[in-house]
């Protein structure tokens, strides 16, 4: 199956004299200059992580409505299955990897990694449905996406590329509510990483 993400605007090229994404920060309806669309597959994780995340926090937001968080909350599980599919041959990977996708971000917001960004999601996921799949993956995962932050200069910072640290925060304190749902193993590694990245 093909996913087409596409992501309208872009990364201005340090151009001060020219509108962009980077020089304005209005509302899009608002914006009067041409703004790129960049199409990225499924091997985009890391994006695809984002999206995920900013749907299922905004379900929550929309919760009132019960028929737009719905489908929000849809459209975060379908891309979820799509992303973390476990099909030989599939590759996951960084959207700045991909020209046609992130060529443009790379220099400003290159990515370096994917891991932390889909546990984010999962977690997002999980607060948005209650449903435990979620919780599992996001601690199955969360060792995986440590170790990539062991080579990351930016240990224990939460900014747009590392999400880390947010989620170790987030899924200790949602703990106290969902101990008995992932077992005592899944408790202590997770109150083991909390302390480690708060006393970092």
């Amino acid at each position: 199956m093909f996913l087409c993400l596409n992501k309208v605007g872009g990364v201005g090229r340090n151009n001060t004299s020219t509108e962009n994404d980077d020089k304005c920060w209005q509302r899009p309806e608002d914006m009067r200059y041409t703004r790129p669309v960049s199409s990225c597959d499924e091997t985009a994780s890391d994006l695809a992580g984002e999206i995920i995340a900013a749907l299922s926090a905004a379900s929550l937001v929309f919760k009132d409505d019960e028929k737009y968080s719905t489908n929000l909350t849809k459209a975060a599980m379908e891309l979820f299955d799509i992303v973390t599919k476990d099909d030989p041959g599939f590759v996951q990977g960084m959207y700045t990897t991909k020209d046609e996708c992130g060529g443009q971000a790379r220099e400003f917001y290159n990515s370096t990694g994917y891991k932390d960004e889909l546990v984010w999601g999962g977690t997002w996921l999980f607060f948005a449905t209650g449903n435990t799949s979620y919780l599992r993956y996001t601690t199955e995962n969360l060792v995986l996406a440590e170790e990539d932050e062991e080579l990351s200069v930016d240990k224990g910072i939460f900014y747009w590329n590392n999400k880390f640290t947010a989620n170790t925060v987030c899924i200790r304190v949602n703990l106290v509510t969902t101990e008995k749902t992932i077992g005592i193993s899944a408790q202590n590694l997770l109150t083991k990483l909390a302390t480690e990245v708060l006393l970092h």
